[in-house]
């Protein structure tokens, strides 16, 4: 066999076992292979607060305040933080309340985290300061929080003489 011939054909070989897929691909589906980017991580910080009370809708019983508030924070894998929030507040007796809001965090790099927060407070009418605590639920964002789910105990207080509180948070974030 002359040396073309033979080029040719171990070329042709070669070609022939190429098309076989069963030769060259696994024989494993990688539509069943499953790998969660999802990471458990501890999760936390701490936000300062400014607070205006907002007008109350005409469907508002006399017991509920609507209160819009911004955030500057320092949050575990969010850095340096701005957030806001319109809340609910609903007085059950002259000191004692339930609050919720949902929350949107925003990372220096404009990545953003979705929160859910219900919680209860206590009035004290001597200083006009909220205490309050309950847990915040974390149900995506964008970038690489679009897929965030996770909780945190929010506990912190508020000056209804000064419009401004903190809180911190302590729990995990999964993303």
């Amino acid at each position: 066999m002359s040396r073309t011939c033979l080029v040719a054909f171990i070329g042709a070989a070669l070609c022939a076992a190429c098309s076989d897929s069963s030769l060259t691909e696994p024989d494993y589906d990688l539509q069943a292979v499953s790998v969660s980017a999802e990471v458990s991580r501890p999760f936390g910080g701490r936000c300062e607060t400014e607070f205006t009370f907002l007008a109350p809708l005409p469907s508002d019983p006399p017991n509920v305040q609507r209160v819009h508030i911004a955030y500057i924070c320092q949050l575990q894998h969010l850095g340096r933080t701005t957030g806001s929030a319109d809340q609910i507040v609903v007085f059950t007796s002259p000191t004692t309340l339930n609050a919720s809001n949902t929350t949107t965090y925003t990372a220096a790099n404009g990545d953003q985290l979705e929160a859910s927060w219900t919680g209860t407070g206590t009035f004290d009418a001597a200083t006009l300061t909220v205490t309050f605590a309950g847990p915040e639920t974390y149900t995506g964002g964008t970038g690489r929080f679009a897929n965030a789910s996770g909780s945190t105990m929010l506990v912190g207080s508020a000056s209804l003489v000064t419009g401004s509180g903190a809180f911190t948070t302590t729990g995990a974030l999964n993303y």
